[in-house]
């Protein structure tokens, strides 16, 4: 993937969104336990975090969940072997919220949903 051509918005049309989701549906983003970004490459996740930091919400590293640097980036199926690692790692309780975060680069498009652990 050629970062370039990604351009200085990427991250920042995600990040914004997802500060706007939390404003519409009231979420209290402490009560994440999870937050399962597909990065397509290590190079994101500082500046996502960077980013997020920018809009005051507050995702420790150590919610962080990613398999990028076990398994690379698999694409579509990325986020659902984040799921399967997770809920085989033994560390998912019920009740866990996880936030995903799935960016399409190519089209600027970012999807974000909230799972609970049952």
């Amino acid at each position: 993937q050629d970062v370039k051509l990604l351009g200085k918005y990427i991250v920042p049309t995600g990040t914004l969104y997802l500060k706007d989701l939390i404003a519409k549906h009231n979420l209290d983003i402490n009560s994440i336990s999870y937050f399962l970004p597909h990065l397509s490459s290590e190079f994101f996740r500082n500046k996502i975090a960077e980013e997020i930091a920018k809009y005051n919400i507050n995702i420790p590293q150590e919610k962080w969940f990613t398999n990028l640097t076990q398994l690379g980036n698999v694409g579509a199926g990325s986020v659902y072997l984040m799921i399967e690692e997770l809920m085989n790692s033994g560390k998912l309780k019920k009740g866990d919220k996880i936030l995903l975060m799935v960016p399409e680069s190519a089209r600027f498009t970012y999807a974000y949903a909230l799972l609970t652990a049952c």
